[in-house]
């Protein structure tokens, strides 16, 4: 792996991290337990691989499907969850 791949694997990885940050944050604000989401928001069996996600440990992350069941159970936008509220200049057309 050059340095390129490592850096861009870096990036990635606090991309990560923020989406799982900012995540946890909501489900704090709003009063929420882990067992609340897992359950209710995303239809698992148990809290593991949530609470491995949120804390972003054992490799586990958020995918969009992840994201997309837990901004609906909050009633919010999806984008609320990404590094400045989703905005960027790496816009899709």
């Amino acid at each position: 792996m050059d340095l390129f791949d490592l850096q861009r694997e870096n990036e990635i990885k606090n991309f990560l991290r923020t989406l799982a940050k900012n995540v946890q944050q909501k489900r704090i604000k709003e009063g929420k337990t882990v067992e609340d989401i897992s359950y209710d928001a995303l239809g698992l069996n148990s809290t593991s691989f949530y609470s491995s996600a949120e804390n972003f440990s054992h490799n586990k992350h958020f995918n969009l499907k992840h994201l997309f069941l837990i901004a609906k159970y909050y009633d919010c936008d999806i984008r609320d969850f990404f590094p400045d509220g989703g905005s960027n200049d790496a816009s899709v057309e």
